[in-house]
């Protein structure tokens, strides 16, 4: 028998929004509560610097803490969130992002996500979500 969860998860590893298309961001693990999504760094991503742009890193962060509470069978939509910069992202290689679910209300999620590149934390945030509806999928 396969569970609301098990639907939710399914449905988390299939997604393909079109900014998840354009980035390449790949939904590679998700349990109830977590998500860990993936991405190739492309020269295209980088700031004048020649590191990974601010930008995309709190995409990763807010992509990440949001599919991890996709996964209690909602949609959330961002409330607020905050991005600690700790290192530079590098120019080549990948991005892990890690969301985790911290706080489940009614109303409001509370998330936080820590991104690495090539296995280095470079960013850690914390967000609110509100839930809008239920989900609906199909299954």
């Amino acid at each position: 028998m396969t569970t609301n969860n098990e639907v939710t998860i399914d449905f988390l590893k299939n997604i393909n929004s079109p900014f998840d298309k354009k980035l390449g961001l790949r939904v590679v693990e998700v349990e109830r509560g977590k998500a860990v999504i993936e991405l190739n760094i492309k020269q295209e991503f980088l700031n004048s610097s020649g590191i990974i742009h601010g930008g995309l890193t709190a995409s990763l962060c807010d992509t990440a803490m949001g599919a991890s509470a996709m996964t209690l069978g909602v949609n959330p939509l961002t409330v607020e969130m905050k991005v600690n910069y700790l290192s530079p992202g590098g120019t080549d290689g990948k991005c892990i992002a890690l969301g985790r679910v911290i706080k489940e209300g009614r109303t409001l999620i509370f998330a936080e996500s820590e991104i690495y590149y090539n296995d280095k934390l470079i960013a850690k945030s914390i967000g609110t979500y509100i839930v809008k509806q239920p989900r609906e999928i199909v299954g």
